[in-house]
């Protein structure tokens, strides 16, 4: 047994808060549960804040609780609390400003912008698969490009001169909205939504799959027979479906006024949508929660050029929603839904997975999905009109020589999924062999061949009769093969794989080209005139990685990185003429992107170093070097800045 006695005196009891020291209690006053509106009016208060009671009669605003009376020692408590808690903060803000200012990891870059103001200590992660890593290949280049392309938001003088859709809403609280006031502010005049509706459903490639045409119809139709009935959820995708359609009829459109004109009236709408979502609460799993966030995310995405980071937040809340309501499991698992309800969750599953792993490419990050994870089937090959909410049994899906507007959809499904393994596979941080690598090659390409031939790419003079979706179509499921091949293969390709670097090659090159002749067909009087509006931050993201890949395969010449898998000339002179070509398009498209503004400037770059080698070899046979010294040829043309370009061991480069 212990010996307690020498603790005597080691202890002294406190008095508890309340506690007099004459034995006396002392109740602390209680804070009061019925607002002092309802108090003073007599009615129930259902003690929500703000109460119902007075939101009805006299405004949010209105509502007040009765506070506690708190002691003098109370208060100096909660003085001293709130003294620590700004100390705190003080040392928080501190700590951020002492960031070290660039943080390398095994698979991408942590750096700093170089602004002033808040952009100081904004960080940024670039992973292996952006297009922009490309510069850690090309040191050169990153060291002349400077802090210019380090960042994509610091730099204001390329900044897009595009009109942003409304402020971020879906924050707010709900009692700050009501749908008669959301109703009677935005709601365009039925005329006009009828046609936003008529520009939408026939813009098959963006038509979300999970709106069924029929069932959409009839709630429509409700809608206006009682709008202030509707869900605030459902009123939120209708304001998105007009917001798109607002984005097309504008990048349509010819006359800048009429541009400028339907840029304000989609942002309005955009504002309104958000405003929806908050008043339905979309934060909590219901019906079409995940539905009307997914549709707002993406007018946040095809609202510009440039990448959206805020679609890519609110498509990571979707995923996690989607997952807490069991969308990843297939419906057939889950045995409680209707036959309409379970296709319909198959086919919002599917968007979600290619929006998730389209959007993270785009901002060089993870996939939020593992698919490891999902048992969900694929949706099938139906039209609208071959199910609805009474239907019992599925039909069977459509062969794929009918080309509905969902099988395009479908196949790029498939290609959707072996391209986000290609990226995790490049972003992951365990060490891959060159026989992992050799695999998913093998099953990009025979995922690739499984393409129906009606969606393979032609020549744009063979594909006239065509409609010009189908061809979009084509271009777009093209395009995730041949980016699957430029990020797999990249790295290998400057270590000097002759493999890889044949099939990055390829890739680069009919990517680059298929991207000019598609570009050149948006003109007026063009076979893609009108889908121009076709042309999104995805399409054009994709471009800047063929774009960056052509301008290795020349540095791979130029500087001799390898020994065995060299470009030969004809290679090269191909490549540089499509680098001319696609320098001529970034500078017309760095108005409304950052992105085409700084490839542009990469590209320049190298064109001006082909110039300064092949000058330099004309000079050596003909006349003497007029610097008086040995001229630059195929050394460094940067190397007055330090860096010796042939010392480099590219073996130790971050890709």
């Amino acid at each position: 047994m212990s010996d307690f006695s020498r603790f005597t005196g080691k202890f002294r009891a406190r008095s508890a808060p309340g506690i007099l020291h004459d034995g006396k209690v002392t109740k602390r006053p209680r804070a009061s549960l019925v607002c002092d509106q309802c108090k003073r009016s007599k009615v129930r208060c259902d003690r929500t804040q703000p109460c119902s009671h007075c939101v009805r009669e006299l405004g949010p605003h209105a509502c007040s609780y009765g506070r506690a009376v708190s002691s003098g020692g109370d208060s100096d408590r909660q003085v001293a609390v709130e003294n620590r808690l700004a100390r705190l903060e003080s040392l928080v803000k501190t700590l951020m400003h002492g960031r070290e200012s660039m943080v390398s990891g095994g698979c991408g870059t942590l750096s700093k912008s170089s602004g002033g103001g808040e952009k100081a200590d904004a960080a940024e992660y670039v992973g292996s698969t952006h297009w922009s890593s490309v510069l850690d290949d090309i040191q050169e280049l990153k060291v002349a490009l400077g802090g210019s392309i380090g960042t994509r938001d610091d730099d204001d003088s390329v900044s897009p001169k595009v009109p942003v859709l409304g402020d971020e809403l879906i924050f707010g609280v709900s009692s700050m909205y009501s749908l008669p006031c959301i109703i009677r502010q935005y709601l365009p005049p039925k005329v006009d939504v009828d046609r936003y509706l008529s520009t939408y459903f026939r813009g098959e490639t963006f038509m979300i799959p999970f709106i069924h045409i029929y069932q959409f119809q009839r709630q429509y139709e409700e809608f206006w027979a009682e709008p202030t009935a509707v869900s605030p959820l459902w009123l939120s995708m209708l304001f998105s479906i007009c917001c798109l359609a607002c984005l097309i009829r504008g990048k349509l459109g010819s006359d800048l006024g009429l541009q400028s004109d339907f840029a304000v009236r989609s942002s309005s709408l955009h504002t309104a949508a958000g405003q929806c979502l908050v008043l339905g609460e979309y934060y909590k799993p219901q019906k079409l929660a995940v539905e009307a966030l997914t549709i707002y995310a993406q007018c946040k995405n095809l609202g510009s050029l440039e990448p959206s980071r805020e679609a890519g937040a609110i498509l990571g809340i979707v995923v996690r929603m989607s997952y807490e309501m069991g969308y990843h499991r297939d419906p057939d698992s889950l045995g409680a839904l209707s036959v309409f309800e379970g296709e319909m969750r198959r086919r919002f599953w599917s968007s979600c997975k290619q929006m998730d792993v389209m959007v993270s490419f785009q901002l060089c990050l993870p996939s939020n999905i593992s698919l490891e994870n999902c048992d969900t089937k694929s949706p099938r090959n139906l039209l609208d009109s071959d199910f609805d909410v009474d239907t019992t049994v599925l039909p069977d899906s459509r062969p794929g020589s009918d080309a509905t507007r969902l099988y395009w959809f479908i196949v790029k499904d498939r290609q959707i999924a072996i391209f986000g393994r290609v990226c995790q596979f490049m972003l992951s941080f365990r060490e891959k062999t060159t026989v992992d690598l050799l695999q998913l090659d093998s099953e990009v390409r025979q995922i690739y061949e499984t393409t129906p031939d009606n969606l393979r790419t032609r020549p744009l003079a063979d594909s006239t009769e065509d409609e010009p979706q189908l061809i979009m179509h084509r271009i777009y499921i093209e395009f995730i093969f041949l980016k699957s091949l430029c990020v797999l293969h990249r790295r290998c390709m400057l270590r000097g794989d002759a493999y890889s670097t044949d099939s990055c090659v390829e890739a680069g090159k009919r990517l680059v080209c298929q991207f000019i002749d598609m570009y050149k067909e948006f003109a007026p009087g063009g076979l893609l005139c009108s889908e121009r509006w076709m042309l999104t931050s995805f399409t054009m993201n994709d471009f800047l990685l063929g774009v960056m890949v052509l301008c290795l395969v020349v540095h791979t010449r130029r500087r001799r990185v390898s020994p065995t898998a060299l470009i030969d000339a004809t290679t090269e002179s191909e490549v540089l003429l499509y680098l001319e070509q696609s320098y001529e398009i970034c500078v017309e498209k760095s108005s409304a992107s950052r992105d085409a503004g700084r490839v542009a400037h990469a590209v320049r770059l190298v064109l001006d170093d082909h110039l300064d080698v092949t000058s330099s070899s004309v000079r050596s046979e003909h006349e003497p070097d007029p610097l008086g010294g040995e001229s630059l040829g195929v050394f460094d043309p940067f190397d007055i800045m330090g860096i010796g370009f042939g010392n480099n061991d590219w073996e130790s480069l971050n890709f």
